[in-house]
Parts: C-alpha cells; structure tokens; sequence
C-alpha cells in the first residue's frame, strides 16, 4: 500500500490521481509536494472521509503524505479511505524524501 517517489511522479501525470497532503494546513503551507491538496487528517475519520468525498468524489486514486517515514499519519488516512472502499495509497517516505530528491516543491520556503 506504500508507493514509491518514482511511482507517485507517473501518477501525477496523469489526471486520475488526487495527492492529498494530510499534515496540518500551516506545514502544508511552508512546503508541499507541487500540485498537491491540503487535506489534514482529523482524528474523526468518518469527518476525514467525508471531506474526501466531498472535494474530489470516489471515483480517483488518492495518495497521501505526511512529513516523512516516521509519520503514521500518511498510511492512517490511505487505511481509513481503503476501509470506506476508496482507492488509496500512502507515500510514505514523505515530503523530506521528496525534497531531497529535488523534485517540485511549492509553499512559503520554497523560493521561485
């Protein structure tokens, strides 16, 4: 259920994927992953999921990040989508993973 880097950049490609970004709005604020979606994972699920529906419907794929490998919030929210029968999968390794690599990154300390 955890996907690589190199995975989640084809899946941005295309157009049925949603990368959800489930920390706090003000981290996703500072930095996040280009394109991505704040979405923070709440500690009412059902609140969570229902958010989900609302914004981007069922009929995606989501992935979802957090801060880095150590987080458990990235595979909370992909489980708590898997389990209300949305297709979801969790990047684990996270947004530090990401800018390391060099990859697109937007947010207030990014500079353009």
């Amino acid at each position: 259920m955890s996907i690589t880097k190199e995975v989640l950049v084809e899946k941005m490609k295309g157009s049925g994927s949603v990368v959800l970004n489930v920390l706090p709005e003000a981290e996703f604020l500072n930095m996040h992953i280009q394109g991505s979606h704040s979405l923070p994972l709440l500690r009412d699920r059902k609140a969570f999921i229902q958010e989900v529906k609302d914004r981007f419907g069922c009929d995606k794929a989501f992935v979802t990040y957090a801060s880095n490998i150590t987080s458990h919030d990235s595979i909370d929210a992909a489980e708590a989508l898997v389990n209300e029968g949305i297709r979801a999968e969790s990047y684990l390794s996270g947004m530090k993973e990401w800018a390391q690599a060099g990859l697109p990154t937007e947010g207030l300390l990014v500079k353009v």
